[in-house]
């Protein structure tokens, strides 16, 4: 029988690595165990940068090595990985896919021996039946169309200890509660110049019974009392499905919290506390009209931000902005209309990120139209978190706009750091990051 390994990164970029779970590791790894091959996943995340090559080499020998490079931010780290696996497993096969594989593929291939460009649930299972009849292909490709995420199993989570599924972080700014993490759809409908995680470009989402029983398997397994939807929009614009997702969310008994939209409306909040909705983040991302409308996001305006945290406010939902600095056309007063917009709004929590222009994206993609002089594509440099937890968090802004662009004057590298910095301190002397 054909043995498989999922390779988690360490999630070198994260202060704390073990917060989160890698559920599409695991997902697809899943996805493989039920065709009935032999597979396992190896995490990286508690490993030290001195003892790393020493890791890898004491990997045991598998005919295939997988990963999912969700984040730019992992890909030279695995990069490495494969090289120093290659020689010692000379005969086993890389694969690989992901949203960092779907953007940069001619990269990929230099280093795996085949990727995975769209979904991976046939495609990773198709890699080990062709290398079987040695007939292995470059590119596997397939359209998210054609493989419904409605109805496919939900991550085994036994691939892991339990300690590294269930914690208690996720929730610490509420109570003790036990908790972890999942999806409930994948894809994004909205095409901001900045993002790569509209694949697919709209919501594929989990059907009601598989929600449930998902959530149920993770009670009576995990005792889970919580529930972090990463999903990039947990609220449907769709009322039909929103209100199926949330019924099925709330006859499940637990609390949760996610991310979703300022289009969320006042119905659709009421639906949501009601379900045991305690917080909800928006990508808010900068508070200057003028660059909402750079960065492709003219849907979304100050007056519908106010009145969707007015909404949250009323109805006892917690507020959590996302916003992002340096983006292109900042007003040289980006760092005091910040700073009065979260006096004004008050939400109750707020993270700030630096702008990361991300292979793949609108503005990647034609990056001196929006100003960008330069692009590092050093990938371990693609952290958009930074300074939140200590003034000498720093592993991201690998670019450089010119000095004068269409908007007039940009902003230093350094100058970017400084207004990231000051807002992290005006949050973090409020207690609104956590």
């Amino acid at each position: 029988m054909s043995t498989v390994s999922f390779i988690i990164p360490t999630w070198h970029y994260y202060a704390d690595p073990f917060k989160h779970q890698p559920y599409w590791e695991l997902y697809y790894a899943t996805q493989i165990k039920k065709k009935g091959f032999d597979v396992n996943v190896i995490d990286l995340r508690m490993e030290k940068k001195d003892s790393f090559v020493e890791t890898i080499n004491n990997i045991p020998q598998r005919d295939f090595y997988f990963y999912w490079i969700f984040k730019t931010g992992d890909a030279k780290e695995l990069y490495s990985v494969v090289k120093l696996l290659k020689k010692k497993y000379p005969e086993s096969i890389h694969a690989a896919g992901g949203t960092h594989v779907d953007m940069c593929q001619t990269e990929c291939k230099r280093h795996f021996d085949c990727i995975i460009v769209g979904p991976g649930e046939n495609s990773f299972v198709n890699i080990i039946n062709d290398a079987r009849e040695k007939s292995l292909s470059d590119v596997y490709s397939e359209n998210y169309n054609s493989v419904p995420f409605a109805n496919t199993y939900f991550p085994d989570r036994s691939f892991l200890a339990k300690k590294f599924i269930v914690t208690n972080k996720l929730f610490d700014q509420y109570d003790d509660i036990k908790g972890t993490l999942t999806y409930f759809s994948r894809g994004c409908m909205f095409k901001c110049a900045f993002c790569t995680y509209n694949v697919p470009s709209y919501l594929q989402i989990k059907s009601p019974e598989m929600i449930r029983k998902e959530i149920a398997y993770l009670k009576d397994e995990y005792e889970i009392e919580g529930i972090l939807v990463k999903d990039e929009v947990a609220i449907s614009p769709n009322n039909k499905i929103s209100t199926q997702v949330l019924n099925a969310i709330g006859e499940s008994e637990i609390v949760w919290r996610g991310q979703t939209t300022t289009k969320a409306t006042y119905d659709q909040l009421v639906m949501a506390k009601e379900s045991g909705c305690l917080e909800l983040a928006v990508g808010v991302e900068t508070v200057d009209d003028g660059v909402m409308k750079i960065i492709n996001k003219t849907w979304q305006s100050e007056k519908n931000i106010k009145e969707y945290i007015e909404n949250s406010k009323k109805l006892d939902i917690k507020v959590k902005i996302c916003l992002i600095l340096g983006l292109p056309g900042e007003p040289r007063n980006i760092l005091d209309k910040t700073i009065r917009f979260l006096e004004e709004t008050e939400p109750d929590y707020a993270s700030v990120s630096g702008f990361l222009p991300v292979p793949g994206s609108p503005i990647y993609k034609d990056y001196k139209k929006y100003g960008i002089k330069y692009i590092d594509k050093d990938w371990d440099k693609y952290s958009h978190l930074l300074f939140r937890f200590s003034d000498e968090e720093e592993v991201g802004l690998p670019f450089e706009y010119e000095q004068d662009t269409t908007w007039g004057k940009s902003f230093t590298r350094d100058e970017i750091k400084h207004n990231i910095i000051e807002t992290q301190r005006w949050l973090d002397a409020r207690g609104m990051i956590y």
